[in-house]
């Protein structure tokens, strides 16, 4: 299992599976964190797979990204490449 930590200060992310996908909430408190996340946006846009993490803005000014379960290690990959999250780590299922 992937467990990953942030900066609530500049973020807060509630995560929820199903039994095809992951849907992440982020709440952005920083302009950088929104530029952070239009770089991992582009990132997933510019690859041939159009399905595996679709992005919504909402109103509120909340985040969703829906990422299907065989792509969230590398959604979270690149979360933590551009610096959205800070660390990144495997853990053992208890």
């Amino acid at each position: 299992m992937v467990h990953y930590t942030y900066d609530s200060r500049l973020i807060e992310i509630r995560e929820n599976q199903n039994e095809t996908d992951v849907t992440f909430t982020f709440a952005l408190k920083t302009e950088e964190m929104r530029n952070r996340l239009k770089q991992i946006r582009s990132l997933f846009e510019e690859n041939r797979d159009y399905t595996d993490a679709l992005f919504y803005s909402h109103e509120d000014g909340t985040y969703e990204v829906i990422v299907r379960h065989d792509a969230r290690l590398s959604f979270l990959l690149q979360a933590f490449r551009f610096r959205f999250l800070e660390t990144l780590s495997w853990k053992e299922q208890t």
